[in-house]
């Protein structure tokens, strides 16, 4: 890895209003899912039931409201929306153009919302609508709303933040951090790899162990080509000021590792780890069987010579719902299981006997579709 660059460049510059569009694909009949379902289909007249003629035409529209609320790390947009027959979709126009983020339905309410960090929005008053559409295409458009993003301490805001970047890894899962600060307070902060957005502002680290004003996010490399490839932090404050890091180098190396080879889920599909193997790249998968999800089970196997101590260090975006540990040849444990700090990494450790001895890494999860969530790295250290 190369050494961290620590010279802080100072660019003010106004971002682009924000212009996204928000789409759900949302069911009919008010199902009490938050996440994307389909329309149930029309129940089939049984044989002994009267024909009564070709269903009536849908000609009601749905009936929307629109509303949001701001905090300090997001704008959340709320769309609340009824029709007779049921909501097919909901889409949040936002300052008139659009990029495509998740919508969520509530299970309580029936209302259906989408966040956007607050750090890739500027500073201002900002309109926004919510189209309602229902399965036969009626669509209502709710009357505009609007939000406020400014600087919440008063005063001027006439100083542009500082920020410093580094890089942790060169494979599969790597940490990017930023240490960050500013007079009055910081606005956001995100990553740009090859000059173009990841698209997930950082968040801010809070455990005693990390370092002050540090935020850091998690960045999957196997969407880069091996090589050297560039990484600067952004900082943006209330005052619309923004400032880039220098800018560092991230060399990604698909070899460094070992990736993942499926099935794993058993100790005796284990993956071997060779001698000097030092990093794992893999994922938790849960396989849905019946409606019903299964969780997933990835072994390791490594040889642990007389004496030593293995340490496995685990980075992964998904803090709850992972499981870590060191089991023998039975699945009994050795070691774990780990909690997860806020800062995306956990560590088991294993000192062995007087004897070498075969031991296997065991990672599991909770029946939960993590989505793209379900990543992870691991690092190994023999000492």
């Amino acid at each position: 890895m190369p050494p961290t660059m620590t010279r802080t460049v100072s660019v003010t510059r106004t971002l682009p209003a924000l212009l996204l569009t928000l789409l759900l694909v949302a069911c009919g009949g008010g199902s009490d899912s938050p996440s994307d379902v389909t329309q149930k289909p029309n129940t089939p007249a049984t044989p002994d039931t009267p024909a009564s003629g070709p269903a009536p035409t849908d000609t009601q529209a749905p009936v929307v409201s629109a509303s949001a609320t701001v905090t300090s790390d997001a704008v959340t947009l709320i769309a609340l929306a009824t029709d007779n027959v049921g909501i097919a979709s909901i889409t949040f126009l936002v300052d008139g153009s659009s990029i495509q983020v998740t919508v969520q339905k509530s299970p309580s309410d029936g209302s259906y919302t989408s966040s956007l960090p607050i750090g890739l929005i500027t500073s201002g008053t900002h309109s926004f609508v919510a189209v309602a559409v229902d399965a036969a295409g009626n669509s209502t458009t709710s009357a505009e709303a609007s939000f406020v993003i400014g600087n919440p301490n008063g005063g001027a805001d006439t100083v542009p933040p500082t920020i410093t970047a580094a890089v942790e890894g060169n494979f599969g899962l790597v940490k990017l951090t930023a240490i960050a600060k500013d007079e009055k307070k910081l606005f956001g902060v995100d990553f740009l790899v090859d000059g173009k957005q990841t698209g997930t502002s950082a968040s801010l680290h809070y455990t005693s162990s990390d370092p002050a004003d540090q935020y850091y996010l998690l960045f999957d490399t196997a969407t880069l080509s091996p090589g050297p490839h560039t990484v600067v932090a952004r900082a943006r404050d209330f005052g619309d000021h923004t400032t880039l890091s220098d800018e560092i180098v991230l060399n990604v190396d698909p070899s460094a590792g070992l990736a993942e080879t499926e099935p794993n889920n058993e100790l005796a599909a284990a993956n071997v780890v060779a001698p000097g193997q030092l990093q794992i790249s893999g994922t938790l998968k849960t396989e849905t069987v019946n409606t019903f999800l299964h969780p997933d089970s990835d072994y390791y196997k490594l040889a642990v010579p007389a004496g030593q101590t293995l340490t496995v260090r685990m980075l992964t975006p998904q803090h709850q719902g992972f499981f870590l540990s060191v089991v023998d040849a039975n699945g009994d444990k050795l070691s774990g299981d780990a909690a997860f700090p806020s800062s995306g990494v956990v560590s088991v450790t294993y000192t062995n006997g007087a004897a070498a001895r075969d031991v296997w890494i065991r990672l599991s999860s909770i029946p939960y579709d993590f989505k793209t969530r379900n990543q992870y790295t691991l690092s190994l250290s023999l000492q």
